[in-house]
């Protein structure tokens, strides 16, 4: 008795097709935005390291240079939360980021990370 080889219907290949498409436009989507939270963490974490955090001004001057060398036009330093007591510096980051998705759908991502300093002392 011989077996037939049997493929994808052209149903299924269709039902693949649009399945692989919604992927690519979630990602294309929400992609971004991801890629910009994470470019900001490491933008912070890199001003902490580089002894930046001697005030909020001055942290704020490093961000908007950083922010502009990297392409961030979304978020401007001034959107983030900053107390500086003591000597430690906390910036806060909280914010959301509204994409349209299809038709009235639209999708929200929302941000929020504190991030914390303690100087050293000067000697």
């Amino acid at each position: 008795m011989r077996r037939l080889q049997s493929g994808i219907s052209y149903l299924g290949v269709l039902a693949l097709i649009g399945f692989i498409g919604m992927f690519i436009k979630v990602a294309a989507t929400v992609g971004p935005a991801y890629y910009d939270n994470y470019t900001i963490n490491k933008i912070i974490v890199s001003l902490f390291r580089d002894g930046r955090a001697n005030s909020v001004n001055d942290f704020k001057r490093g961000l908007s240079d950083r922010f502009q060398i990297n392409n961030i036009r979304d978020k401007n330093p001034d959107d983030f939360e900053y107390a500086f007591e003591g000597r430690q510096l906390t910036v806060t980051v909280d914010y959301e980021v509204r994409k349209p998705f299809m038709g009235n759908l639209d999708v929200v991502m929302h941000f929020k990370k504190t991030y914390g300093s303690e100087l050293k002392p000067d000697y």
